[in-house]
């Protein structure tokens, strides 16, 4: 797609940190309001939107087998009090993707108990299609809780010849009910997630095409080059699974103007010509993004593309949360929409479409970061197909670009081959309070280095001077390591520290089973210490540091392989070029970077101060580049901020390039 040079704007509705619903799976529902500015035919005015999965899940369940042949996954039946089969899905065929659902207005009556007696019969803005799809079987209803604290009433549905909703009976009235209940009619698009976090596809959404009361049928084509088709590499048997409702067309932005979500109904110019406001949606099957239309009038009340026909409804057209579609306003007047989404924190994944296809996405953090944040140094290459291809310059036609909207502007990057594009595992640093003049950086305040632990102690100050023998009432824990010792400030990992059991005041070691002392020390039960993980270091010198943490264990140095870290050293980074380059990010201050010089190994070697900027009066996030990005006139843009709304255009230039997900690196989980 080829935008105009004038006034866009993005928009992001992605936050970090996964839905507060069932079995520990988090997240959060809402809306958005948000305005498009006036357009016309030959400058439109664009905002990119995404949005995960909408509302609740209407199912939790773990996977009891799967089918690779029939491409489902089936989930075991149970009894209930009366020895009845209980069924994991309400109807069978509710979850087809283009089922026709009735509007959502509907009229609930409640009397002055608070007991719901009626529901409206429902309707169909433009008409059933009895020639479109309809139920199987009457769908399940589910009715929101009673506002006042009462019990929740039960509603059933009827279907006619057709499947189509003839009609609502209320099973239960419940309690307590003051204003109208709401009712969900559970059919149309759905995805099976996978909720399991430590699947290795956490996260992923699949298509549901068709249910039968116990399995799900899921689409299979959404996959990267080379990712296996196989349902059961996915969801083997115990895999926990949620049914979330897709975002469509219809379901974000309202599908008729009588139940629209659009507040502006009026000023969105759904007729025809050249003033006709657009939305823009990836169409995998039509080779690009496809133009939709919104017609309230003539009997075609809904979503239409002319791509996919005159008459084609689309209101159940699929969004999957990885992707963002376009709103084009290409007509006078500013509109208002509310568009209801839900917030989603799994794992990021940046997708990277196939040669000579683009993809559209937000900022995926929802937070301010750094260019060289959105793409991690390990998916940068100049050759390999499943990664994002360097270029020699901004006119090369064999790589990957990034487009960013950023201040009503898009502008285009691209990384330069050769520089450091070839990392194989990324360079990490630890930062500290500036120590310069005004609380500049220095490279004292920059430390990598990892070794072995081979004794720790108690003692009673942050110097471990005053080491404590016989019992650990101290608040400090001195630990013995090797290699260069990181100074105060820093935060060291401990990892794998291992030793006899102490008791709170460490007189004795212990049994871990029944927490009685034993005779001898030497003898208590080998646990693992509490001083593992990350420490600020509060004390350090000649090969040892200290922790502001009172030891638990008396220290077995030859259990497991205990050792401490900061940051890593790297690979994979060019011979001694200096060319990675370093930049200090929070910490109350700004403006220090610099480069990295690297050993003959790739790896690093030693830091190099180009600026010390001002302000780190604690502890900066030190972000290291390969410092190959660049912009058309070839100049450094690795420390370009890209902001939290800011939208992204990925075009796969690449001769070659499969299609594939890169994983990327979520700031707020550092």
């Amino acid at each position: 797609m080829k935008f105009q040079n004038s006034f866009i704007i993005a928009f992001t509705i992605t936050c970090f940190p996964t839905f507060a619903l069932h079995a520990n799976v988090g997240g959060v529902s809402g809306s958005n309001v948000f305005t498009i500015a006036d357009g016309n035919y030959s400058e439109p005015t664009y905002k990119i939107v995404s949005a995960a999965t909408l509302g609740n899940s209407v199912f939790s369940g773990s996977v009891d087998s799967s089918s690779d042949s029939d491409q489902n996954i089936t989930f075991a039946t149970g009894t209930d009090e009366n020895n009845a089969t209980t069924y994991p899905f309400f109807a069978a065929g509710a979850f087809k993707p283009d089922v026709q659902l009735p509007e959502s207005n509907f009229t609930v009556s409640i009397n002055g108990d608070g007991n719901i007696t009626a529901v409206s019969a429902p309707t169909y803005r433009s008409n059933f299609d009895t020639s479109g799809v309809g139920f199987d079987n009457a769908p399940e209803i589910i009715v929101s809780p009673s506002d006042g604290g009462g019990d929740t009433a039960s509603i059933t549905a009827s279907i006619d010849g057709n499947g189509k909703v003839s009609g609502f009976t209320v099973s239960s009235g419940g309690t307590g009910y003051t204003t109208a209940a709401e009712l969900t009619v559970v059919g149309g698009p759905h995805f099976a997630r996978i909720a399991n976090e430590d699947s290795t596809y956490y996260g992923r959404c699949f298509l549901i095409t068709n249910n039968s009361r116990t399995n799900l049928t899921l689409d299979m084509s959404n996959l990267a080059q080379g990712e296996s088709t196989n349902v059961s590499t996915y969801f083997p048997a115990g895999t926990l699974v949620e049914v979330v409702p897709a975002a469509t067309l219809g379901n974000i932005f309202g599908s008729y103007w009588a139940v629209s979500n659009w507040t502006s109904a009026t000023s969105w110019r759904g007729t025809t010509g050249n003033t006709v406001d657009w939305v823009y949606v990836y169409d995998p099957s039509l080779g690009g993004y496809t133009k939709y239309l919104h017609i309230a009038g003539g009997g075609l009340y809904g979503w239409y593309s002319r791509d996919k026909g005159y008459g084609v409804k689309c209101n159940n057209t699929v969004i999957y949360p990885d992707e963002a579609f376009i709103v084009a306003r290409r007509s006078s007047g500013t509109v208002t929409l509310e568009s209801e989404i839900s917030f989603d924190d799994s794992p990021t994944q940046i997708y990277l479409p196939e040669s000579g296809k683009t993809f559209i996405a937000n900022n995926p953090f929802g937070m301010d970061l750094l260019l060289t944040e959105i793409i991690p140094s390990t998916e940068i290459h100049d050759s390999t197909t499943s990664k994002f291809r360097a270029g020699a310059s901004d006119s090369d036609l064999d790589m990957d670009t990034i487009t960013i909207l950023a201040s009503g502007t898009w502008k285009k990057y691209w990384y330069k081959s050769g520089v450091n594009s070839g990392i194989t595992t990324t360079m990490e640093a630890g930062g500290k309070a500036g120590s310069g003049g005004s609380s500049a950086i220095t490279t004292s305040d920059l430390f990598i280095g990892s070794g072995s632990i081979s004794a720790i102690q108690s003692c009673s100050d942050a110097a471990g001077s005053s080491v404590v023998t016989n019992y650990n009432d101290g608040n400090y824990t001195k630990l013995t390591i090797s290699g260069t010792a990181p100074g105060t400030g820093f935060t060291i990992t401990l990892n794998d520290i291992q030793g006899y059991m102490l008791s709170d005041d460490g007189a004795n070691e212990l049994n871990a089973t029944t927490l009685e002392s034993v005779d001898t020390n030497g003898t208590g039960s080998i646990v693992y210490s509490n001083i593992s993980g990350n420490f600020e270091i509060v004390g350090s010198g000649s090969g040892f540091v200290v922790i502001e943490k009172q030891r638990d264990v008396n220290f077995k140095s030859d259990e497991g392989s205990p050792a401490w870290s900061i940051g890593n050293v790297g690979a994979g980074y060019s011979n001694s070029s200096s060319t990675a380059t370093w930049y200090a990010v929070g910490g109350g201050g700004t403006g220090a970077n610099g480069t990295i010089t690297t050993n003959g190994s790739g790896q690093y070697s030693s830091f190099n101060l180009t600026a010390g900027g001002s302000g780190y009066t604690s502890a900066p996030q030190i972000i290291i580049s390969g410092g190959g990005w660049r912009y058309s006139d070839d100049s450094p843009q690795d420390n370009l901020t890209v902001g939290s709304s800011d939208g992204l255009i990925i075009y796969r230039g690449a001769t070659g390039g499969v299609k594939t997900f890169i994983e990327a690196n979520n700031p707020t989980a550092e």
